[in-house]
């Protein structure tokens, strides 16, 4: 999808049309709150658009790996745009192939009918070859299905902890339902283990055969292979992770699938994350230069410099009113130029608000996300870059803070910057519509996957090395949840899945496989699972420090590396001024699952994009 910090996680909050969160900054407290709310505008606005996709759900079983028969309502999405009318269509072949293609749902923001029209998570790479395959005489059922504990698709726990199976804590719309104490939340049955199966499920279910079937008459339908479709998977991001476990764990029911940008690769410390993001700022196919990143870095040393020789206040150094003496105070400067809410106090606070202002950056940088052709000041790299050697030019009296310090106001328009890391926890403890998927997600970080983008002293870190440690993420997730055995959890992903090797515990296999089992080593035979998965990743982005390249792992057939795009960039609208790598990294999917489909008998003999 489009792979996102507060504070402790503040590499994993604020999730904007991405997947995974990019870096987030307490000022954009303020900012998640009106776009949540101009989110669901959208998704009012986009239903009425999108009057071809169905808003559908079904009876999901609540726990794949338990005893229970209880169920929630899982919501999914339909389109048969790709599927030709007999009424209207006439062909003088006796049946056409047909496919089922799903777009599978993760941490983002909640899905809506865009999502089988035109969104950033499975419209460049899809809808993009469901329509070219339907040009070519094939029908193709479009899918997208929702993450369980997102969105509209939240089961409801009982205070005695059984769970609720007539509705869901949310509305159709995703509005919170007043029905239900939103305290009284259980996420117990959140995590990836249960979202493959739901995944798994929701293809062999009688929902799915439904669709299929309405579109023929009875003469197509018992001569067309519908009822055995050929199910492809495509997923950015978390999506792409579930999407390749799906078909890894799943080959006799999942034909193929393409994680994009998928960091398959659980990891705690996920220092690689901010180390790769100062590789980006001397990118100059992206615009990034050396200076740039000179004076970037600079900044940051000059701001922990500056917090380095100020010890943190205690309460009987302060003057009776509470306040300290600005005269007397080597913060000043920097909360003044930088705008910061509270001032120097407020730095002075806590090491955690030191943190939380200097330890994941004092300007964003949008690596993950960057669109080399965004209208905005400061919208991608080259805009940071460019604004950044201006502002040096212009003013070579001007400290690199100060430089920043520029940047930081254009971003933040007139809001101070928040650093109140207090602010964050009274945020994230109490559960609202504005935080319900961020919590989500948070939760499945500290019970399965860390990816805490951490900057640590001796790292390439670009921002205030030693200002964010992998500390602050485990202190988070035992103040929210009460998690306090991250590392195990950590671990004991990595062995379940088998990272970038695709090489699942037994555990996995026992849990997972049906009464045949499937085949689980990886290679390029026929019979091996993970011969029809294509990971697709850009080179700019971060996260494919963690996904299945050439490098991670060789042994895998089908490898894409896009030069210079960031997350699962080739997902989004096509768009003529989309760079030829994009183009190409789409049409090496879409050759690909085109030979998995037998469309065409030539597949591609090297997945690489120069």
């Amino acid at each position: 999808m489009n792979p996102p910090t507060l504070l402790p996680i503040v590499g994993l909050l604020l999730f904007g049309a991405d997947a995974l969160p990019e870096p987030f900054h307490l000022s954009d407290l303020q900012r998640m709150k009106r776009e949540h709310k101009l989110t669901l505008t959208q998704q009012e606005d986009a239903s009425a658009a999108d009057d071809d996709v169905e808003t559908l759900f079904f009876d999901q079983r609540l726990d794949h790996f338990g005893e229970t028969d209880a169920t929630f309502r899982q919501r999914y999405f339909y389109t048969s745009r790709y599927v030709h009318k007999n009424e209207i269509e006439v062909t003088t072949q006796p049946s056409r192939s047909t496919a089922a293609f799903l777009c599978v749902g993760g941490e983002g923001p909640s899905l809506d009918t865009s999502v089988l029209t035109n969104s950033v998570h499975c419209t460049g790479d899809m809808i993009g070859l469901a329509d070219r395959l339907f040009n070519e005489n094939w029908d193709v059922h479009l899918y997208a299905i929702e993450h369980r504990y997102y969105g509209a698709s939240v089961p409801i726990i009982k205070s005695d902890a059984q769970p609720f199976t007539e509705h869901l804590r949310r509305g159709d719309d995703g509005s919170a339902d007043d029905n239900h104490d939103e305290n009284q939340f259980d996420y117990t049955y959140l995590s990836s283990r249960q979202a493959v199966k739901d995944i798994v499920e929701f293809v062999k279910s009688n929902e799915a055969l439904t669709h299929s079937e309405k579109q023929m008459d009875v003469e197509d339908a018992a001569a067309s292979n519908t009822n055995n479709n050929t199910w492809i998977l495509f997923g950015g991001s978390y999506p792409g992770m579930l999407s390749a476990w799906a078909r890894l764990l799943h080959p006799e029911t999942i034909h193929g699938a393409v994680a994009n940008s998928a960091p398959v690769q659980p990891q705690l410390d996920f220092y690689q994350y901010y180390d790769h993001v100062a590789l980006d700022l001397v990118d100059e196919r992206v615009g990034g230069s050396e200076e740039c990143k000179r004076i970037f870095v600079e900044a940051h040393e000059q701001v922990v410099a500056v917090f380095d020789e100020v010890s943190v206040q205690s309460d009987n150094e302060k003057d009776p009113d509470g306040s300290s003496d600005e005269s007397k105070d080597p913060l000043e400067e920097v909360a003044t130029l930088f705008n910061v809410c509270g001032g120097a106090d407020m730095l002075r606070a806590s090491r955690r608000n030191m943190e939380a202002f200097v330890g994941d950056g004092l300007i964003r940088v949008p690596s993950q996300s960057n669109d080399p052709s965004c209208e905005g000041h400061l919208c991608n790299i080259k805009g940071i870059c460019n604004t950044i050697i201006e502002e040096h030019m212009s003013n070579p009296n001007h400290s690199s803070m100060e430089i920043l310090a520029n940047l930081k106001k254009i971003q933040n328009g007139l809001l101070c910057e928040e650093v109140d890391y207090n602010e964050l926890i009274e945020f994230m403890t109490t559960r609202t519509d504005e935080n319900a998927n961020d919590l989500a997600w948070l939760y499945q970080t500290c019970n399965e996957f860390g990816f805490y983008q951490t900057c640590n002293v001796g790292s390439t870190c670009p921002y205030g090395r030693g200002f964010h440690l992998i500390e602050r993420d485990l202190e988070f997730c035992q103040i929210v949840f009460g998690i306090d055995t991250v590392t195990q959890n950590v671990a004991s992903s990595l062995e379940y899945y088998g990272g970038w090797k695709l090489s699942p515990s037994s555990e996995a296999q026992e849990n997972e496989s049906n009464t045949s089992g499937p085949h689980l080593s990886v290679g390029g035979s026929e019979n091996t699972a993970s011969n029809r998965i294509i990971f697709v990743n850009g080179d700019v982005d971060p996260w494919t420090e963690l996904a299945v390249t050439e490098t991670s792992n060789g042994d895998v057939e089908n490898t894409v590396m896009v030069p210079g795009a960031s997350h699962h960039f080739w997902t989004h609208e096509i768009k003529d001024t989309d760079d030829k790598a994009v183009v190409a990294a789409r049409q090496a999917i879409y050759d690909t699952v085109s030979e998995w489909l037998g469309v065409s008998t030539a597949a591609p003999e090297v997945l690489a994009v120069e």
